[in-house]
């Protein structure tokens, strides 16, 4: 039967958008060692999490790199994450990666390239780009011409 073990790793923490992930970089012991991040059952706020080796019942010593990551449930305002291995008690500083702000793309009315399409079998009028790649439910009425030329055509032919 397997048997866990603290390891001994290197640690950081990065949040995206809030989600943590927690890396554990190190060096197995034996070939065939696996590793694990867990939350400990102790009940305090924030949680502390603990890094574990898992040898198995018959080991290959040889040293073997590795990095392993864990997505963490883990408060947005908290700055560190606390994991216990075996050489005591770490805080792992969460590194914030921003995501950049989606933008709208306007498109003016006298832009051109773009064209009106229909779903096949029905009056549904669609507006995009001349060179968008759409499902072949799909065929163009008219265009290429201005968004604004496209948008009159929908209206004035009962699209929707």
């Amino acid at each position: 039967m397997a048997n866990k073990v603290l390891g001994k790793a290197k640690y950081h923490a990065t949040r995206v958008g809030g989600v943590t992930t927690l890396t554990a970089v190190g060096t197995f012991p034996n070939f065939n060692d696996k590793a694990d991040i867990e939350q400990l059952p102790i009940l305090i706020f924030p949680p502390q999490f603990a890094f574990y080796f898992i040898h198995q019942d018959i080991s290959l010593p040889a040293l073997r790199p590795f990095t392993y990551s864990e997505i963490i449930s883990f408060p947005k305002n908290s700055a560190a994450v606390m994991v216990r291995d075996a050489d005591g008690l770490h805080p792992v500083p969460i590194t914030e990666i921003a995501l950049p702000e989606p933008t709208l793309h306007a498109h003016k009315p006298t832009d051109t390239g773009f064209c009106v399409y229909s779903v096949i079998g029905t009056n549904h009028l669609h507006l995009a780009k001349c060179e968008a790649i759409l499902p072949t439910i799909y065929h163009r009425v008219f265009g290429p011409a201005t968004h604004a030329e496209c948008e009159k055509y929908i209206a004035n032919n009962g699209g929707k």
